[in-house]
Order: C-alpha cells, then structure tokens, then sequence
C-alpha cells in the first residue's frame, strides 16, 4: 500500500473512533434526541387523526386486512 493510502486509512479510523467516543459519552442526550422523550409527538398519524385514517381507509378499501 501506498503512503497516502495509510494516511487515509488512518485519518478514517480516528474519525469513526472520535464519533464512537463522543456517541458514548453523550449517549443519554442522543437518545434523548433520538426518540423524543420530551414527550411530544410530531407524527401526525399518533395525533388523533383517527377521523382522517378511517377516511382514507374508507376511499381504499383494498388495504383493509379481512
């Protein structure tokens, strides 16, 4: 291999060491951030749109399981 390729190759892996470092660390914030534990929902179908589902199910009515 070449020089340019070691130094590559390394400069590669100590980035994905520091990003792994820093996930580990601050892992309680990231998940925290990840699954929105501040309790709000920002998915529309989890709002109470029921009335919005069951009339869209009702214009297609192939995707209701029987």
């Amino acid at each position: 291999m070449s020089t340019v390729t070691i130094v590559v190759v390394g400069i590669w892996n100590a980035l994905l060491l520091t990003t792994l470092a820093a996930a580990i660390h601050w892992r309680r914030r990231l998940l925290k951030w990840i699954t929105q534990l501040d309790r709000q929902s920002r998915n529309p179908w989890e709002l109470g749109s029921d009335d919005r589902w069951a009339a869209f199910l009702a214009e297609h009515p192939e995707l209701i399981d029987r």
